[in-house]
C-alpha cells in the first residue's frame, strides 16, 4: 500500500498465494486448497475494512455494493456457491504454473469453469 492506497488485486492475490502455499504444505486436492485460498482471502478482506477504517482507499474506488458483494462471501468454503469456489480455484490456477496446475489435476475442472465462464 502506497499512498494509503490499496490495489485490491494485488492485496488480494498476495493473500492468496499465501494461502495456497501453506495448503500446498498439507494437501495437493484443489478443493481443499480452494478452502486455504477463500480463508486466506477472507483475512485479506478484514484487513482491507480495517484500512479502510483507517482512512486508506482502494484505488478505483470500493463502493458500498462491492462492500456488500464481499460480505456476501464472508463465509466457509464449503457454504459458497458452486461457482464461487470455482473462483477460487479459478484463482488457484492463476497463481500456479501450467505444469503444476497440470500436475494437480486442475484439467477436471476446465468444463466448469468454461460453465460458468470463469476467466479472466
Amino acid at each position: 500500500m502506497k499512498d494509503n492506497k490499496i490495489n485490491w488485486g494485488k492485496f488480494s492475490s498476495k493473500y492468496s498465494l499465501e494461502g495456497l502455499n501453506e495448503g500446498l504444505k498439507v494437501t495437493q486436492d484443489l478443493e481443499e486448497l480452494g478452502d486455504w485460498v477463500h480463508s486466506y482471502w477472507l483475512k485479506a478482506l478484514a484487513d482491507l475494512w480495517e484500512a479502510l477504517d483507517n482512512g486508506a482507499m482502494v484505488e478505483g474506488g470500493y463502493t458500498e455494493e462491492k462492500r456488500e458483494s464481499h460480505r456476501l462471501m464472508m463465509v466457509e468454503y464449503k457454504d459458497l456457491t458452486r461457482e464461487d469456489q470455482l473462483k477460487d480455484i479459478y484463482v488457484i490456477k492463476d497463481l500456479l504454473t501450467a505444469e503444476a496446475w497440470e500436475r494437480l489435476g486442475g484439467e477436471a475442472y476446465e468444463d466448469e469453469f468454461s460453465f460458468y465462464n470463469i476467466g479472466w
